[in-house]
């Protein structure tokens, strides 16, 4: 009688089932996280996909045309950034790199379900607006302290089918220490309707900033 096992049946398995028999091994399950962490951060940042998660929430018209920066559909929430094809161009900070380039608006659409015992007060627009999700003057624009406001009012206007408090907030923005700053614009609302925060911040930049950003906060048509 020969002393030798049985041979195995090799099975061939998803990285899904291995990582649940492999529960243990914390190495094996840190490398699937971060390889389904790249795969989500990839589509988040295809164009067409942003175009659709945002059309998904409302029509708007940016001049000169779009395209899309940034999506996710995660959770029962959504949020796209859409971004005008005219853009800026600002001497880069060393002589080696390439200009530093900034569309010239951006529109953020954000849909978020109200969290249970989330406070939906007055005070909730402050939660998710620019400090929430910006470190700088908008998606593209992180740069702390880039964006000096001169004068910030609220106004009211319509946004979902509701009259709300909008935060309009003028100044100049400086692209690179190299370059001048320019006119700079950002209008921020938050809404709640029907357990859901309706979010939209646009942020436009250069000559036509002030126009720009009226056109295209107007131009938003909310869908359910």
């Amino acid at each position: 009688m020969s002393d030798s096992l049985p041979s195995l049946p090799q099975y061939r398995v998803s990285i899904w089932e291995g990582i649940t028999v492999l529960a243990g091994a914390v190495l094996l399950i840190a490398v699937g996280a971060a390889g389904l962490g790249v795969k989500a951060l990839n589509n988040a940042f295809d164009p067409e996909r942003a175009e659709a998660i945002a059309h998904s929430m409302a029509d708007y018209a940016i001049p000169g045309g779009s395209q899309g920066l940034f999506g996710t559909n995660v959770g029962g929430g959504r949020a796209a950034v859409i971004g005008s094809i005219a853009s800026l161009q600002a001497a880069p900070p060393l002589p080696d790199m390439p200009p530093v380039t900034l569309p010239e608006v951006e529109l953020l659409i954000a849909r978020v379900p109200v969290q249970s015992g989330s406070n939906t007060g007055s005070d909730a627009p402050e939660k998710l607006g620019s400090e929430f999700l910006f470190s700088g003057f908008s998606f593209s624009n992180q740069t702390p302290d880039s964006f000096q406001v001169n004068t910030t009012r609220v106004e009211e206007k319509a946004f979902c089918g509701a009259i709300a408090p909008v935060k309009i907030e003028e100044g100049n923005l400086t692209l690179t220490d190299q370059a001048l700053p320019v006119p700079a614009v950002r209008y921020e609302v938050q809404v709640t309707l029907d357990k859901e925060n309706h979010v939209a911040i646009v942020s436009a930049a250069g000559k036509t900033a002030r126009e720009n950003a009226a056109t295209v906060f107007e131009s938003m048509k909310c869908k359910p």
